[in-house]
C-alpha cells in the first residue's frame, strides 16, 4: 500500500510538471529586488530570477523598489513596476499556428505592456483592472493604480476600456485622447498630456549596483541646424519608434536574456554637432553587465571651440532599450547636463542611440549627436 501511495504521488508530480510545461506563458528577462510568483493552484511561491519561466497560473508580486520584465510566449512584453501584483489568468499561444489568447489582471501597482503576435493575428487579449476591463486594439500602453484611481497612457495603438457601468472609454490612435484618469467612483478624466504619474523615470546606479529611480523632467533639445532654437519634447516622444524599433523581436529578447558577463562597447560611428562649430576627438564607451541587467558606467568625450565636453552615465537594461542617466557632465570648466537614449539592434552586438548635452548656466552652448557602439 505504501508503494502505491508513492507511485500515485509521483504521477501527480509528473502531471503537474507536464501541465506547467504546457502552460508556460513567458520568461523573466529582468527581476530586480523582491519578485515572487505564486502558483494559483498549489499556492506555492518561488522567487523569480532572470531566465525563470512564468506560467499561466501565476500571480506575480513585486516589492518596494523592485521591478520585473517578462518576454511572453507570443513575443509580447510586460514590465511590472514596484509594489505591483499581476495575475496571469490565461496566456496560451501555439507557435505552430501562431494563434492564441491572453488574459491578465492588474491587481495593484502598475505595468507597461507591448502586445505580441496574439493580438497581431486577431486573438483575444484583455487586461482586467479594478476599474474595468481593457480590450487591446494596439501595441503599447501603460497603467498605474494610485489610491483607487487608475491612470492610463496609450503610447502606440489604441485600447477600449469597459467600465463597471458598461461605459466604453476609447484611447489612442484615431481617438481624441491618448491619456485618462479613471477615479474609484468611475469618473473619467481624459487628457491630451500624460498624467504626472507617467513622468519619465531616470536611473541612478551607485557603486553597489543598487538602483534607485527619481522623477526627471523631459528636457528640450536644440541643434545648430535649427538655429539653436529649442523644441519641446512631449512624454510620448520618450517612447518614440526609435526606442522600440526592435522590441517586438522575441529573438532579440532571448539573446539579451542568454548573454552572460560584462561587455565593453566602443563607438564605431557617430554624427555629432556643437553650437560652437566643429567637433573633434569624439570617443564613447559603455559597459553592459548582462548578468545584473545594468550599465555600470559609460563615458562620452569630444572637443569643440569652447573646450572639452565630458559626460559620465550609468543605467539599466529595460526590455531591449537602455535606461540611461547622465551622472556628471561638463564643458571645459562649466557644469553641464544632458540625456542619452539607446537601444539594442537585432544583433545585440550593436547599440545605437543619441545624446544631447548643454551647459547648465548657458543652455545656448550645447552639443548633440547620434552614435553606434560595438564591442
Amino acid at each position: 500500500m505504501k508503494h502505491s501511495i508513492l507511485t500515485l504521488s509521483a504521477l501527480v508530480f509528473l502531471s503537474n510538471v507536464s501541465y506547467a510545461s504546457e502552460n508556460a506563458a513567458g520568461k523573466t528577462i529582468l527581476a530586480r529586488g523582491a519578485v515572487v510568483a505564486t502558483d494559483a493552484q498549489s499556492t506555492q511561491q518561488r522567487t523569480l530570477k532572470r531566465r525563470d519561466v512564468v506560467y499561466g497560473v501565476d500571480k506575480i508580486t513585486t516589492g518596494e523598489k523592485s521591478k520585473a520584465q517578462f518576454s511572453m510566449a507570443d513575443g509580447g512584453l510586460i514590465a511590472l513596476k514596484e509594489n505591483s501584483q499581476l495575475n496571469i489568468a490565461n496566456y496560451e499561444f501555439d507557435k505552430t499556428t501562431q494563434q492564441g489568447s491572453a488574459s491578465i489582471e492588474l491587481i495593484k501597482g502598475g505595468l507597461r505592456s507591448i502586445s505580441g503576435v496574439i493580438k497581431k493575428n486577431g486573438g483575444s487579449y484583455t487586461v482586467k483592472t479594478p476599474v474595468g476591463s481593457i480590450g487591446i486594439r494596439g501595441t503599447h500602453f501603460e497603467l498605474q493604480l494610485v489610491e483607487g484611481d487608475m491612470y492610463v497612457a496609450v503610447w502606440d495603438g489604441a485600447i477600449d476600456l469597459t467600465l463597471a457601468d458598461q461605459q466604453v472609454v476609447s484611447l489612442g490612435s484615431n481617438e481624441p485622447f491618448s491619456f485618462a484618469q479613471v477615479t474609484a467612483l468611475g469618473d473619467v478624466i481624459k487628457t491630451t498630456q500624460a498624467p504626472a504619474v507617467f513622468t519619465q523615470q531616470i536611473v541612478n546606479v551607485d557603486n553597489n549596483n543598487q538602483a534607485e529611480t527619481e522623477p526627471a523632467q523631459v528636457a528640450s533639445t536644440s541643434s545648430p541646424s535649427e538655429n539653436n532654437s529649442t523644441a519641446d519634447i512631449s512624454i510620448a516622444d520618450v517612447y518614440a519608434e526609435q526606442q522600440f524599433q526592435a522590441v517586438s523581436d522575441a529573438t532579440l529578447l532571448d539573446q539579451i536574456a542568454q548573454r552572460q558577463g560584462v561587455f565593453n562597447y566602443q563607438a564605431t560611428s557617430f554624427d555629432v554637432s556643437s553650437s560652437l562649430g566643429e567637433v573633434s576627438n569624439f570617443a564613447m564607451s559603455m559597459s553592459v553587465d548582462f548578468d545584473n541587467g545594468t550599465v555600470p558606467d559609460g563615458e562620452i568625450s569630444f572637443n569643440d571651440a569652447g573646450g572639452n565636453w565630458y559626460a559620465a552615465y550609468s543605467g539599466l537594461i529595460d526590455l531591449t532599450k537602455l535606461d540611461l542617466a547622465v551622472t556628471f557632465a561638463s564643458h571645459n570648466n562649466n557644469k553641464a547636463t544632458g540625456q542619452i537614449d539607446a537601444v539594442f539592434l537585432n544583433d545585440i552586438d550593436t547599440i545605437t542611440g543619441d545624446f544631447s548635452l548643454s551647459e547648465i548656466n548657458n543652455p545656448a552652448i550645447n552639443a548633440s549627436g547620434d552614435f553606434r557602439l560595438e564591442p
